[in-house]
């Protein structure tokens, strides 16, 4: 019998498991990445806090983060150009993005989240953070996640995905 198990292991047969079976098949549990499609490209979000909970694989877990300072890529737009904000492999999605200037606490506009959100940017010139918070469904797992992209609304600059630098004050960058 053991020679017949070792025979099926060798040939790429395994047995299935399922959670609760006493073998150890742990996986990392993360939330639906964040992303910010423009005509610079894809931008993904700098990550906050989340929390998953996938009861049919039977695992879970909370990751509480300092909130990140700000974006750590900014996408250069054009103003009136529409982009997507995705919450990438999401079935359902609550929750919002609040938009503020680069470094500033104001909220200037509040824009609701779908799974996949076309937003026409309607914004002056200038350097903003997209804080988005969120609760969300993807697959059998759901849960809560957060974090932060940046903008650049520019009429006449390279279309990029530039690195983003603290802003020396509120609303510059």
């Amino acid at each position: 019998m053991a020679l017949l198990l070792l025979l099926l292991l060798l040939l790429g047969f395994g047995v299935a498991t399922t959670p609760g079976s006493g073998v150890d098949d742990a996986r990392p549990v993360n939330p639906p990445a964040i992303e910010l499609v423009s005509e610079a490209g894809v931008q993904r979000a700098a990550p906050g806090s989340y929390c998953v909970d996938d009861p049919q694989a039977g695992v879970g877990e909370c990751v509480d983060r300092e909130a990140p300072a700000g974006p750590e890529q900014l996408s250069v737009v054009r103003p009136g150009e529409t982009v997507t904000i995705a919450l990438v492999g999401s079935t359902a999605v609550d929750g919002a993005v609040s938009v503020r200037r680069l470094g500033c606490e104001e909220e200037l506009a509040s824009v609701p989240l779908e799974p996949e959100t076309r937003w026409e940017v309607d914004l002056e010139p200038g350097a903003y953070e997209l804080w988005i918070f969120t609760t969300f469904e993807a697959g059998s797992a759901g849960g809560d996640t957060s974090g932060v992209l940046g903008l650049v609304v520019d009429a006449a600059a390279p279309l990029e995905i530039r690195a983003a630098r603290p802003p020396a004050a509120c609303g510059s960058g």
